[in-house]
């Protein structure tokens, strides 16, 4: 094989990582077990105080790189510059890749060589309950479209890009999260793309993701979103826009929803999303709140006359 060939087929995976140390080993670990083998690997250390740096020490062949906190999408910008393959992938620390992953997806890019990103399914991992949840979405034509209606990649860690895309487009250091849903709508504005239903990694969710913050993951959503409005050219995005600002807000309330019932507690970005989005439910939970700790006190200490009242509320 010539040494322009070879270049010409090396996958650079591209790892940011923040504090997340006691994942990376496996991480990396998906990279070697590839079936594919003409890979570099980039760690980029987003400012961690933890043992990342001990972590990488650990495999020669990966290249370490530092840098001051300064978030995902700098770290990825910056790991793209230490980069040299004509593919890149940008696998989160927290997160691995299957046996096969590489190898669909170069497949699938060398067949076409117009798309700028091919991305896949994947399995959510969900810690504290060890359930797999697998997540596929079937998209064959109509990729802006469908990304304006949501984020149907969902995992970054799925997507292998072209590196030409990367001389006209990179990682919006001021939308962190949801910088990964907005390359791919600035990308596939201008460049197709494509999406198969084959499960290529696993997405792990755990307290300290940032997509736990659910106020901040939608604003950032809509932020996104929004950057979009001025792009649209005729009534089918417009209408794929204005579905999308309402599936996520309805995806969110959702999740909070769900997190309220489990929780039994509100948080200031769940109070501050509430307000803004649900009052009544804010209205109503608040109200029960307030009954449950006037009861619990009334129990204790207030005279039967106001016991009763409290028993009536």
């Amino acid at each position: 094989m010539s040494k322009q060939h070879e270049t010409q087929l090396l996958v650079s995976v591209i790892i940011p990582s923040f504090n997340h140390g006691a994942y990376l080993g496996e991480a990396i670990e998906s990279i070697r077990k590839q079936t594919y083998t003409l890979i570099e690997t980039i760690v980029v250390d987003d400012g961690s105080t933890d043992n990342t740096k001990e972590v990488v020490q650990r495999y020669p062949e990966v290249k370490y790189v530092y840098t001051k906190n300064q978030g995902p999408s700098v770290a990825r910008n910056i790991g793209l510059r230490h980069s040299t393959g004509e593919y890149l992938v940008f696998l989160d620390a927290d997160d691995y890749l299957y046996k096969d992953a590489i190898a669909i997806n170069l497949s699938l890019l060398k067949r076409n060589e117009q798309l700028a990103f091919v991305s896949g399914g994947h399995h959510k991992i969900h810690t504290e309950s060890s359930w797999v949840q697998p997540v596929v979405n079937e998209v064959k034509t109509d990729h802006y479209i469908h990304l304006l209606r949501g984020n149907y990649i969902g995992m970054p860690s799925t997507v292998m890009y072209r590196r030409w895309v990367f001389e006209d487009f990179l990682y919006d250091t001021t939308i962190t999260p949801c910088e990964d849903y907005d390359l791919y709508l600035r990308i596939s504005r201008k460049h197709p793309v494509m999406h198969h239903e084959h499960i290529i990694a696993a997405y792990r969710l755990h307290g300290s993701n940032t997509s736990s913050n659910i106020y901040l993951m939608l604003t950032t959503a809509h932020r996104a979103l929004k950057r979009q409005k001025n792009q649209l050219v005729n009534a089918a995005e417009v209408k794929a826009y204005e579905e999308g600002l309402v599936f996520w807000e309805a995806y969110y309330i959702q999740e909070l929803f769900e997190r309220i019932k489990k929780t039994n507690k509100l948080n200031k970005g769940d109070f501050q999303m509430l307000l803004k989005y649900d009052s009544t439910f804010l209205y109503t939970f608040i109200v029960a709140k307030t009954k449950a700790i006037l009861w619990s006190w009334g129990r204790k200490y207030t005279p039967p006359t106001l016991k009763k009242i409290l028993k009536a509320l």
